[in-house]
């Protein structure tokens, strides 16, 4: 894990309250990526665009098991917002941790 990630299933201690979402598991390490990116998105609030994406993994995932997806912005500037993520699994073992970067869009502006 990098030492920016949470490593143990206590919640964050960030000033904004984490997105908490519960699901089934996909089977296998890689499906976390499917989960943590829109996951992370949804805690920005707004639109924003992936930017750059890392992912640690820990306990593999089995199929159908119910897992927690977590999801919080560490912080934000004017355009980027940086996002951290994480999936524990029904015992509370990690999943898989992530880090992003969006950069935020403006709809307003014309195409």
């Amino acid at each position: 894990m990098n030492a920016s990630s949470p490593t143990s299933s206590a919640a964050p201690s960030t000033a904004a309250a984490p997105l908490i979402r519960t699901s089934q598991a996909p089977d296998g390490p890689a499906p976390a990526a499917a989960l943590l990116e829109p996951a992370m998105a949804g805690a920005i609030g707004e639109a924003a665009a992936p930017v750059s994406l890392t992912l640690d993994y820990g306990a593999p995932l089995i199929a159908g098991e119910t897992i927690t997806i977590e999801s919080w912005v560490e912080r934000a500037t004017r355009t980027l917002v940086f996002v951290h993520g994480r999936v524990l699994k029904g015992d509370g073992a990690l999943a898989a941790t992530g880090s992003a970067v969006f950069r935020k869009l403006d709809l307003s502006a014309p195409a």
